[in-house]
C-alpha cells in the first residue's frame, strides 16, 4: 500500500526529469523516496553542476521541501562503492520496494530502469485502496510503512472498547509496528480518539486495567474521548493518521472474524487535511470529553 523506493540521486539532474520523478511520490500515492544514504540530498545538489542556473535554482527549491515525500531508514553504505552497487547491497539485507536507477548492469529484479517506467511497469505499479484480511497482525502489516514514519501518530475507531479483546489485540499489533521503528525518526505523541458512550460503564478503569500490557514498556499513548456537537460532524468512520498523511480503514481497528477482510484506502491530500483539522486541529469537530494517559508495561 505504501512502499519504500530507492531513487538514484543522479536522475535528478534535469528539471522535467526532477517533476515527473518527485511528482509519483508522497504518502497519497503510495510510494516514499527511502533517504538513501543518508547525504542523498547532498548528491542530489552534486548531480546538478551541468544544469543551468535557473534550472538548478528550481530543483534546489523543491528539493528543500521534498520531506513529506521521504522516509529515513537504517543503513549501510559503502564509501568506495557508487549508488547503484550500494543500494544493491543495501537492498539483499534490508528491502526497498524497488530501486530507481538510470540503469540496471547487473539485470538484478528489484531494479527499474528510470527511462523505461510507466503505469504498468511491475513494482511501481501501487494500489490507494486494498483489502486486508481483518486480523491483527495482517492489518499491522498493512500499515506498517505509515506506522514507521509518522512523528505524531493519531488511531481514530468511535467504536472502541477497553473491554473486546480483538480491539485490545489490534492495538498491541499497531503498537509493536511502532516499537519496531530502526529509522531514528523521534515520536513526538500517540493518540487514541473513540467517542465518549455513557453505556460503556468504566471506561477509564479498564483502559487503566488492560492497555498497559498491550503499550510497550516506556510508550505512552493519550486516549480521548469525544463527544458529538448539536448539529455537528457525527463520529463514525476509522482512521490511522499521522501528520504526513493516513488512511481510512472501511470496517475498523479491531480484528473481525478470521474470514472478513477490510478495505484500506490512502487518503487523498484534501481529506487528509480536512480529517486531520477535525481531530487535530486548533477547533476540533467534536468536544472533548476526557483524556486518559496510560503509560506501557509490556
Amino acid at each position: 500500500m505504501i512502499h519504500e523506493y530507492a531513487l538514484d540521486p543522479g536522475l535528478l539532474n534535469n528539471w522535467e526529469q526532477w517533476r515527473y520523478l518527485t511528482e509519483k511520490f508522497g504518502i497519497s500515492q503510495g510510494r516514499l523516496i527511502s533517504r538513501y544514504p543518508k547525504a542523498w540530498k547532498k548528491m542530489v545538489h552534486e548531480a546538478l553542476e551541468a544544469c543551468s542556473p535557473i534550472e538548478r535554482l528550481r530543483i534546489v527549491e523543491k528539493l528543500n521541501s521534498i520531506d513529506d515525500r521521504m522516509i529515513h531508514r537504517f543503513h549501510e553504505w559503502a564509501r568506495d562503492g557508487d549508488w547503484l552497487t550500494n543500494a544493491e547491497s543495501e537492498n539483499a539485507k534490508r528491502p526497498f520496494h524497488a530501486i530507481i536507477a538510470q540503469t540496471n548492469p547487473r539485470a538484478d529484479v528489484s531494479v527499474l530502469v528510470a527511462d523505461d517506467l510507466d503505469e504498468q511497469t511491475p513494482l511501481w505499479i501501487v494500489e490507494s485502496e486494498v483489502k486486508v484480511k481483518r486480523q491483527a497482525e495482517a492489518l499491522g502489516e498493512a500499515v506498517a510503512v505509515l506506522l514507521a514514519l509518522g512523528r505524531k501518530l493519531v488511531f481514530i475507531d468511535p467504536h472502541f472498547s477497553p473491554y473486546k479483546p480483538k480491539a485490545r489485540k489490534t492495538l498491541k499489533a499497531f503498537l509493536a509496528k511502532v516499537a519496531a521503528r530502526t529509522n531514528g525518526v523521534p515520536i513526538e505523541g500517540i493518540e487514541f480518539h473513540t467517542q465518549y458512550k455513557p453505556e460503556i460503564a468504566g471506561f477509564a478503569e479498564e483502559c487503566f486495567a488492560q492497555l498497559p500490557k498491550r503499550i510497550p514498556a516506556g510508550m505512552k499513548i493519550k486516549v480521548i474521548r469525544w463527544q458529538e456537537r448539536e448539529g455537528g460532524e457525527g463520529l463514525h468512520n476509522r482512521y490511522i493518521l499521522t501528520e504526513r498523511g493516513g488512511v481510512r480503514l472501511a470496517w475498523g481497528l479491531d480484528e473481525g472474524n478470521p474470514s472478513h477482510s477490510d478495505d484500506i484506502s490512502l487518503l487523498q491530500p484534501s481529506m487528509f487535511a480536512q480529517t486531520w483539522a477535525q481531530y487535530c486541529g486548533e477547533d476540533p469537530a467534536f468536544e472533548m470529553y476526557d483524556e486518559l494517559w496510560i503509560e506501557g508495561s509490556a
